[in-house]
């Protein structure tokens, strides 16, 4: 998400435009309020594209998450175990 003043998007607006049509959300903001860009159906597709990550992350106890890491070993990461709690 890109993130730029209403000046900023006044002075390069076709180029947002472009950035936009891309896929790009880009927000607005002026006077602290935000205006948020993007392409229309956007927030549809891309609730239905957010990937399962099960398959991936497989890590002992994750309700224990804040007490373990990931440590880099010769064949890839492995978790890692903290002492403190």
């Amino acid at each position: 998400m890109k993130r730029v003043t209403a000046s900023e998007a006044r002075r390069n607006w076709f180029r947002l435009l472009d950035e936009i049509v891309a896929g790009e959300t880009v927000v607005v903001d002026r006077d602290g309020v935000r205006v948020v860009l993007r392409r229309e159906g956007e927030a549809r597709e891309s609730a239905r594209d957010v990937p399962d990550y099960e398959d991936v992350l497989r890590v002992p106890e994750a309700d224990q998450a804040d007490r373990w890491g990931w440590e880099w070993e010769e064949g890839g990461l492995r978790p890692r175990e903290d002492a403190e709690t």
